[in-house]
């Protein structure tokens, strides 16, 4: 018979013990003692039998007793078990983890020891599907270490499974709590509180967290208190409260450095310069995330979840704050990242690089790789599947599927999130501004991170439907609301959108809105999102052609056509065959009277 108890492994055939792997050098006796109250686990073994036990038909002194209990003791405590010999004056000794609850000492039929080394190595080598499957068919015949269940979590994080690593992660928590490492089960339980979160299952999240702040009360470790308040910044994030999660960031990121762990560091850094980010403070902010991404490549230890963690967070705040540059930057690094970390790309990596690619690429590939992620979202981070929807509905808008776009703008509604600002650009465009308007007007008035983050965003596509509706009064005030915090909205997406706005409300045939125009094709150019620039070149060369400038408008429509064809978006390369079928007799015309 074996029995696990926190990392040891006791092997009463055997007559060894192990910790963490490793055989201990333990003296017959003492062993013979330990597997005597191990199998006796929670009751108080009387001396006298102790005595008969261990030295059948010799006489002894009680001290020898109390020397092999002793050196029993001193080889727990290695393993941080010390505490379970407990001795009772004039009666006897028990083995017991804690006195309410001697349940946890699991009595195990015997471990393949080769499967499990073999589930660890797997592990190891980032192989996540055959060491999951390997830990699941030691455990199907045996009960796995609290240690060996973490590292099967993990195994089912990385394979894209976390809803089951909940089991594993579960029991772990038991056993590190009958072991009396309460450090350790509330590390497990915070894990158990993220996973919860990100499948939507806020309640359980905070089920969780409430139970670790329990079992870390006392316990003085700077790391487990860093990721508990890192996760409660998170639950105060999705509850609008940014102050807060805020205040908490910074508090965890403390606790981080004292602690030397160089990944928990990163990831609380990245999480604070999110919420700096979310109320405004960006070069802070920014400058926060930059060092969390700089400290993760340099670290060789950071576990792929957390190095997920801190690309995603970034990408995040990237997407969201319309700071595509940025975003590129950080984009090919986490793609490569997830490619050496996990058994397939997570949803999230999928969703990230589909908005990019929709911004930066080719639209086919990027409608492709958000539909692969919708699926892996609904297992993975059910709490972003509606911000699925939303990025599929922008990109299917700029292919031209505007049914596609609409149903998936009315999915992302249903599933709580909001669609905008592409669900209004599309009412505007089908002539419904006061509804485009409206549907704005609602998100501007969010509190959570998503909505502060992307108030600059929302704020300038509203000046701009307002000022292609000839709402002037409107738009300045949508404008208004910029310029009065215009350093954290200086991005070029958002200074183009602005410029577009600007060149509506100019009088017609001013000079001005051309040149707004061409700010604005220039700022989306030199930011490289690619569909609004050639947008801008279609609307220059309608420009050009009216002030008959034919020179000026062919050049236009000649690169908008190429870059229409580039990033393969049947809208744009019909809007350029429109544009040049409709403006052929205007662009005679003027060529015709330039000769006369």
């Amino acid at each position: 018979m074996s029995y696990r108890f926190g990392d040891f492994e006791l092997d009463e055939n055997a007559r060894s013990l192990m910790l963490r792997g490793e055989i201990e050098d333990v003296q017959p006796r003492v062993l013979e003692l330990l597997c005597y109250l191990v199998k006796h686990a929670g009751r108080v073994v009387p001396k006298d039998e102790l005595l008969d036990e261990l030295w059948p038909g010799v006489i002894v002194t009680e001290s020898s007793l109390q020397r092999a209990a002793s050196l029993a003791r001193r080889t727990l405590t290695e393993g941080g078990l010390g505490h379970a010999i407990q001795n009772f004056p004039k009666r006897g000794y028990r083995f017991a983890l804690d006195q309410s609850n001697v349940a946890a000492f699991t009595p195990n039929a015997g471990v393949d020891g080769h499967a499990l080394a073999a589930a660890k190595q797997a592990a190891l080598n980032r192989n996540w599907e055959s060491a999951s499957a390997g830990f699941a068919a030691v455990a199907a015949t045996t009960a796995l270490g609290a240690d060996d269940l973490e590292l099967w979590a993990l195994s089912d994080e990385c394979r894209g499974r976390p809803v089951e690593a909940i089991p594993a992660l579960t029991r772990a928590v038991e056993l590190h709590l009958a072991a009396g490492r309460n450090d350790r089960a509330g590390r497990a339980a915070v894990t158990l509180a993220k996973v919860e979160l990100e499948r939507a299952a806020s309640a359980r999240a905070q089920g969780w967290i409430e139970r670790a702040k329990e079992m870390l009360a006392g316990v003085d470790d700077p790391g487990v208190h860093a990721y508990l308040l890192w996760m409660q910044s998170r639950l105060a994030t999705f509850g609008g409260r940014a102050e807060s999660a805020l205040d908490l960031a910074s508090r965890a990121a403390e606790y981080a450095e004292r602690s030397g762990d160089r990944g928990l560091r990163a990831l609380t850094l990245s999480y604070q310069g999110f919420y700096e980010l979310s109320l405004g403070r960006v070069d802070e902010g920014s400058r926060l995330q930059n060092h969390a991404a700089a400290i993760a490549l340099s670290s060789q230890d950071v576990d792929p979840i957390t190095g997920s963690l801190i690309y995603c967070n970034i990408l995040w705040s990237c997407r969201t704050y319309a700071d595509w540059e940025r975003a590129l930057q950080w984009s090919d690094g986490f793609e490569e990242w997830c490619r050496a970390s996990f058994a397939e790309n997570p949803g999230a990596c999928d969703l990230h690089r589909a908005e990019i690619l929709g911004a930066r690429g080719t639209l086919t590939e990027a409608f492709e790789k958000i539909t692969i992620a919708l699926p892996k979202l609904s297992v993975e981070e059910a709490w972003s599947i509606g911000e699925g929807y939303r990025v599929r509905g922008d990109i299917a808008g700029m292919l031209g599927n505007m049914a596609d776009a609409k149903s998936d703008y009315e999915m992302a509604y249903s599933l709580g999130w909001d669609a905008e600002p592409g669900n209004a650009i599309l009412l505007s465009e089908q002539g419904e501004h006061a509804a485009a308007l409206a549907a704005l007007d609602r998100v501007l008035e969010g509190r959570s991170w998503f909505h502060l983050q992307r108030r600059g965003v929302l704020l300038a596509n509203a000046a701009r439907i307002a000022a292609r509706a000839g709402n002037a009064e409107r738009a300045e005030a949508y404008l208004g609301q910029l310029a009065a915090d215009e350093a954290r909205w200086s991005q070029p997406t958002i200074r183009a959108l602005v410029a577009e706005a600007r060149a509506d409300l100019a009088p017609a045939g001013d000079r001005a809105a051309l040149q707004l125009r061409l700010l604005a094709r220039q700022l989306w150019t030199s930011a490289r999102i690619d569909y609004h620039a050639t947008r801008m070149r279609l609307e220059l060369a309608q420009a050009y052609l009216a002030m008959g400038d034919v020179a000026g408008a062919d050049a236009e429509l000649a690169a908008a056509e190429r870059s229409a064809q580039r990033i393969a978006s049947p809208r744009l390369i019909s809007d350029c065959a429109r544009i040049r079928r409709d403006t052929a007799p205007r662009r005679q015309a003027v060529v015709a009277a330039a000769h006369r």
